[in-house]
């Protein structure tokens, strides 16, 4: 913001001693930046770049402490193995074994109730004919009546075995499946975050810290210019709004350099770069500057911050 304001000092200053106020607009040459900062608290393991390095597209810069990010990967991994055996084990339905366990449990209980069936009519008898106590009457009905819930419960037990598992539990049992692996994914995205590397192709710019800083969640770690735009962002006066349009070749000379380039008006913001527009009177507006980008051809070996002049038409 302060070479910003430095530039449209200069272009004030300039425009009020020569008289030529609005035939040219002043700014510097910039690059993109691309500041990559650090997605947790973590600490610096290595830097594998320096401060004025090319880098390419995918390189990677930096990189911070993984440990505790792959402990978090080897637990997701567990409960992954988890839910997946739950959900097999629920696919595979009743094994043999536990469905011919469950019909001999069956066959034991029903072998009691008969008995305890037998055992109560013939102490019906013994009862009708006064020769047994009504307790004990009472003792062979509850005997009968106790062995037929339980022939019941092992009936029903040996049918859920070999209907099989229901559709619901497989259902749970996959959505729980699909958490574990949404969750492992979440860890291996956070794992790769750690290894800081060029969105695209650049120069280092500025490293600000070294290895075995400990740096906080969201604090700038790198700063890139990115190489594939090289642009100068000039003051337009408002005098000369008329004069450039989107699209618009224009020679663009730059300090140190005997000859033009030849740019392309990129874009012209549509509001001045200071207020307020409003509450200024005619001659006050036309001292109002917008903000402009002209492309300049990438084979420009030209620094940022060279100073730059548009003469407009």
């Amino acid at each position: 913001m302060i070479p910003h304001l430095f530039c449209l000092v200069i272009i004030l200053l300039l425009t009020g001693c020569t008289g030529e106020e609005g035939d040219r607009a002043m700014g510097l040459i910039e690059r993109d930046r691309m500041m990559l900062s650090a997605p947790v608290a973590e600490q610096i393991s290595s830097i594998v770049v320096t401060e004025g390095q090319k880098v390419s597209t995918g390189d990677l810069l930096l990189q911070l402490d993984p440990r505790h990010a792959q402990s978090l990967i080897n637990q997701r991994q567990a409960s992954l193995a988890q839910a997946q055996a739950k959900l097999n084990q629920l696919q595979t339905g009743t094994r043999l074994e536990q469905l011919a366990a469950a019909d001999a449990a069956m066959l034991a209980v029903q072998a009691q109730a008969q008995e305890a069936a037998r055992s109560y009519l013939r102490m019906k008898d013994l009862w009708s004919n006064k020769i047994v106590a009504k307790a004990d009457f009472d003792s062979a009905k509850a005997a009968r009546d106790q062995t037929a819930a339980q022939l019941t419960q092992a009936k029903q037990q040996w049918l859920e075995l070999k209907n099989g598992t229901r559709s619901e539990e497989v259902l749970q049992a996959q959505a729980q499946t699909d958490m574990a692996q949404a969750s492992l994914a979440d860890a291996h995205h956070s794992l790769a975050e750690l290894s800081i590397r060029a969105p695209k192709a650049g120069v280092v710019d500025v490293l600000p810290w070294k290895l075995g800083d400990r740096v906080a969640a969201n604090v700038q770690l790198v700063t890139l210019l990115a190489s594939d735009r090289l642009y100068a962002r000039v003051y337009l006066p408002a005098t000369a709004l008329g004069k450039l349009n989107k699209g618009d070749l224009v020679p663009v000379w730059i300090d140190g350099h005997n000859q033009p380039v030849t740019g392309t008006v990129r874009n012209i913001r549509s509001t001045p770069a200071f207020t307020p527009y409003f509450a200024l009177n005619e001659r006050d507006r036309a001292r109002l500057m917008y903000l402009t980008e002209i492309d300049l051809p990438i084979n420009e070996n030209l620094p940022i911050g060279l100073g730059v002049e548009v003469r407009l038409p």
